[in-house]
């Protein structure tokens, strides 16, 4: 157990590691941090949504078929009070590694829902309100966080 202890501490932020995560890590974004947004819909959102740390991982979403694509990029006016779910917790499999969202979301893990990232967005939002929190980190393909 100890071992899995200090495994997690050392893999904690990093892009490419093996281990599926069930951390909570406490994280703050800068003032100034630049973030970006995609989106297919070509509207600005008005509400909450994920944002990338990486234009190129934001642009993939901003592909709309008939151009209305919109790439934001956006600025962080004041530090963000964020939760950092470890491992790769973006990963959309039923497979585990979006548990620690769920239960925090829903107060239990509920693999059939692993797609319904409309509902786990406004819930983790309306449980971290109540705790000062700005948004919630996870990794995809890079770092992605859901702001509100």
């Amino acid at each position: 157990m100890v071992r899995v202890t200090f495994r997690c501490f050392s893999d904690a932020g990093q892009m490419f590691h093996l281990f599926i995560g069930h951390n909570i890590v406490p994280g703050v974004i800068q003032t100034g941090t630049l973030l970006y947004h995609g989106s297919s819909r070509g509207t600005i959102p008005s509400g909450p949504d994920w944002i990338a740390t990486d234009p190129e991982h934001s642009m993939n979403f901003a592909r709309g078929g008939d151009g209305s694509g919109r790439h934001l990029t956006l600025a962080a006016t004041r530090p963000l009070k964020v939760l950092y779910f470890d491992g790769s917790s973006a990963a959309k499999v039923p497979e585990g590694t979006m548990d620690t969202q769920d239960i925090i979301a829903w107060g239990e893990v509920q693999p059939d829902r692993f797609r319904d990232e409309r509902s786990r967005i406004k819930d983790l939002c309306t449980w971290g309100k109540e705790f000062g929190i700005d948004g919630f980190a996870r990794l995809a393909t890079h770092f992605a966080m859901v702001y509100d």
